[in-house]
Order: C-alpha cells, then sequence, then structure tokens
C-alpha cells in the first residue's frame, strides 16, 4: 500500500513538473499577480492639493485592476488628484483581455489624457507623462509635474500676499472672484509671442512661462493655460468646487457657485486692442452655458459630452 501511495505522490510530482515546464509562463504570472501584484495594490495617500469633486466624466477609484477603458481614466485622475509622483496599476487577462492594448491607445491619446489635466489642481497636473509596460500587464506611469516645488513655495508666497491685500472676510463668494479677476487682468496682458510659437508649433524658448500661473503672477503675461492656472489657486482658496474646460483651441474655468456651473474667462476679458488701451471687461465673469453660446465664439465650442457639468 505504501509503494502505490508513494507511486501515485511520484507521479503526481512528475505531472505538476512537467506541467510547470510547459506552462511556464501562465505558472510564473499566477504567483507574480496572485502574490506580488495584489500586495502592491493600494490606496493612495493624497495631498493637500486633493480636489473633491463630483463630476460625470471620472470618478476616485481604489480599484487598480481595471476592467475596462473607464476603469483606466478613473486610476490616471485619481493618482494625478492625489498627487503622487508615479503610479502603478495591472492588467489581467482574465478580467479584462483589452486591457494592455487599450491602455497604450490612452497613453498616445493626449486629448483625453489633457482633459484629466484639467480636472486636477495646477500643483498635480503633469507637464509629461512617461510609461513603462512589462510582459506581465504591470503598468507605470511616472509624472513630471508641470510646477516644481519651488514653483509651489513662491506661487503660495504670492496668492497669500494678493489674497491679504485684496480680500476682505465680509465679501460674498462672487465678489472674492471678481477681485482676483480683476487683480490678474489689471497685473497681466496676453502673451501672443508664445500664443503664436503654440500656434505653429515652434519650440524656440519664449521670453516668460506664460503658459502657467508663474508667468501670469510673477511676469505680467499669459495665455488661456496661465490664466486659467492662476485663477484656479485662489478658487481652491476659496473652498469652492471647481475644475478647467477645454475646446480644442482654449482653456477656461468652470466653477461651481450657488445656483450652478458658471464659466470663467480671464483671457476674453483681458483682450488685446490695436490702440494698445488696456481693458478690463466681464463679458465672460461667471456667465453660465447659453450667455456663453449667444456669444458666439469657435474658441469656446467645448465637448458637451465630456464636460456635462456645463449643461
Amino acid at each position: 500500500m505504501k509503494k502505490v501511495l508513494k507511486t501515485i505522490v511520484s507521479l503526481c510530482l512528475i505531472g505538476i513538473l512537467l506541467y510547470v515546464v510547459f506552462h511556464r509562463e501562465q505558472v510564473l504570472k499566477f504567483f507574480v499577480v496572485n502574490f506580488d501584484y495584489k500586495k502592491q495594490a493600494f490606496s493612495q495617500e493624497a495631498n493637500e492639493y486633493k480636489k473633491d469633486l463630483s463630476i460625470s466624466f471620472v470618478q476616485e477609484t481604489d480599484n487598480f485592476f481595471p476592467r475596462n477603458k473607464q476603469d483606466i481614466l478613473n486610476i490616471f485622475y485619481t493618482s494625478l488628484n492625489n498627487g503622487v509622483d508615479e503610479f502603478t496599476y495591472y492588467c489581467i487577462d482574465e478580467y479584462y483581455p483589452n486591457c494592455q492594448q487599450e491602455s497604450k491607445e490612452i497613453m498616445n491619446d493626449s486629448e483625453t489624457l489633457s482633459i484629466v489635466n484639467n480636472l486636477v489642481h495646477p500643483y498635480n497636473s503633469y507637464k509629461n507623462l512617461t510609461f513603462e509596460i512589462n510582459s506581465l500587464g504591470k503598468i507605470k506611469i511616472i509624472v513630471d509635474k508641470q510646477y516644481t516645488e519651488k514653483n509651489i513655495q513662491e506661487l503660495n508666497q504670492k496668492v497669500d500676499e494678493i489674497l491679504k491685500s485684496e480680500i476682505t472676510d465680509t465679501m460674498s463668494l462672487e465678489e472674492k472672484i471678481k477681485k482676483i479677476h480683476d487683480y490678474i487682468i489689471n497685473h497681466s496682458v496676453y502673451d501672443k509671442e508664445k500664443a503664436d510659437a503654440m500656434e505653429n508649433n515652434n519650440q524656440t524658448q519664449t521670453t516668460y512661462e506664460s503658459d502657467t500661473a508663474m508667468g501670469v503672477l510673477f511676469h505680467g503675461y499669459g495665455i488661456c493655460s496661465g490664466f486659467s492656472d492662476a485663477m484656479e489657486l485662489f478658487l481652491f482658496r476659496f473652498g469652492v468646487e471647481n475644475y478647467k474646460i477645454s475646446s480644442p483651441t482654449h482653456i477656461w474655468n468652470l466653477v461651481h457657485m450657488e445656483d450652478g456651473w458658471r464659466h470663467l474667462d480671464l483671457t476674453w476679458d483681458n483682450p488685446i486692442v490695436n490702440t494698445g488701451e488696456k481693458l478690463l471687461l466681464h463679458d465672460f465673469f461667471l456667465i453660465d452655458t447659453k450667455s456663453l453660446k449667444d456669444l458666439n465664439t469657435s474658441h469656446h465650442n467645448y465637448p458637451e459630452n465630456i464636460y456635462q457639468e456645463a449643461k
């Protein structure tokens, strides 16, 4: 009986060994996924600039084993919104056979990634993303932030100074936003040099960092991305729900007020005129979507299926 049992055990071990030899990749993948990847998946700790948004396009998630394309977008949004420098998620064939392919599609879709970037705080937004994919479905994304720690320190100090000089506790939220809107416009101009260079895909270094809040608040020059970033720094301090909204050619702020979501566009309220005169307008100050459409500017034709809050 013992010999029979020993023979059975030996045959089982041989069978397992042969299976491992001929199915090495599947066995390796099983152990890596279940004893390595699943241990590494965790909810990320957010920094102080995380925004709490209730929006339709993406949602917060703690699932880093996606099962569809929306799950991948939620992972990107959650990770960027939390302000991490890198993040990892895992494509498991049993869950989502097209995960790696659709991940690559998202990585090459700069428009979709830019929309996700619009939803997070400027300090958590990226300048570049680098992707690494291994053969077992581990996908790592390295985030090159738009703003350095030195930038953030300088900008926070500048915002503090402006808030102290311009804002009082007796002001309503709308009055506070208007005060900052007017301050930024009165202390900056549109950087046509930068705008022309970007429109023509000219990589030549321009004079100012006008595509960021640094250019607007320190150099006095901005383009739409710089104006919207600068305004968002103050909206975040005011505790108002907001994000950046964009068309193929323009970007501005969308702000959640008591009576609904409102458009706020400092770029178009800070026009360039042939006479050189400095103008301050309020045509695009906290207006609803109907009013925005009535102004009939092609630059404000945003994708309504994505920015559904603006409806």
